[in-house]
């Protein structure tokens, strides 16, 4: 898969923007992994301050999908860590979203998730 630029993918798809079917993530978040880039069928959680639902939901079998995690923004517990990652990598996840707080980012650094475009 090529790559596409997030404007032309918008300036391609303005009626999709505008019903909402096509969202973008604002640039706040960082990217850890030596995966830049990733596409897949998206699966969302949603948490605050605990990661057990998320180590349930990655020890299923990931078959190319994105995990989106809406921690609540929370600071103050890590929703994803290094294990979780490397058992995303191993059980076929895409990638992960976080909209919270990751901890062992060295760890996390060293894995390599999923496909990327």
């Amino acid at each position: 898969m090529a790559a596409f630029a997030t404007a032309d993918i918008c300036d391609a798809n303005e009626q999709l923007l505008e019903s909402g079917d096509l969202r973008i993530l604002h640039p706040v978040f960082k990217i850890y992994d030596r995966s830049q880039a990733f596409f897949g069928l998206i699966v969302t959680i949603k948490v605050f301050e605990e990661n057990l639902l998320v180590k349930g939901l990655l020890e299923t079998g990931g078959e190319g999908r994105v995990l989106v995690i809406d921690g609540g923004g929370s600071m103050r517990r890590g929703m994803v860590r290094g294990y979780l990652v490397q058992l995303a990598q191993n059980m076929g996840w895409s990638g992960i979203l976080v909209n919270g707080c990751v901890r062992d980012v060295e760890e996390i650094n060293n894995c390599c998730v999923g496909k990327t475009p």
